[in-house]
């Protein structure tokens, strides 16, 4: 990957979000040394109530929306890792990501193994 930067969107700022974004801020070093460039996360797709999480507020709130679309709108958004869990909205998602020419990471175990023939078509 020929490119200054890798854009990564968050969808989920739970336990696992959480420690997610905090991975790739606090270790942004060292994983631009193994990647090659800079992973940069640029959006983060929560609930209402993830704002009040803890990880929320060490972040800037700029990174921050509610909004699917707006979430989705975002064009420096090269990799969309996906830590919802559960099937709805999480398969929705994905396959928005995927249809948008997206990578995506997803551990959603459920999604895969009712979805994961239809995610890779």
């Amino acid at each position: 990957m020929n490119k200054q930067s890798i854009g990564v969107g968050l969808m989920g700022l739970g336990v696992i979000g959480g420690q997610v974004a905090r991975v790739l801020m606090d270790r942004a070093e060292v994983l631009a040394e193994q990647v090659g460039c800079p992973l940069v996360l640029r959006k983060v797709k929560v609930l209402a109530q993830d704002l009040t999480r803890p990880q929320a507020k060490e972040m800037d709130s700029q990174l921050f929306t509610i909004d699917a679309d707006e979430f989705f709108a975002e064009p420096e958004i090269d990799i969309v890792v996906e830590v919802i869990g559960g099937e709805s909205p999480a398969l929705q998602y994905l396959k928005r990501a995927l249809s948008g020419g997206k990578h995506v990471v997803t551990a959603n175990k459920e999604v895969i193994a009712k979805h994961g023939t239809e995610l890779l078509a």
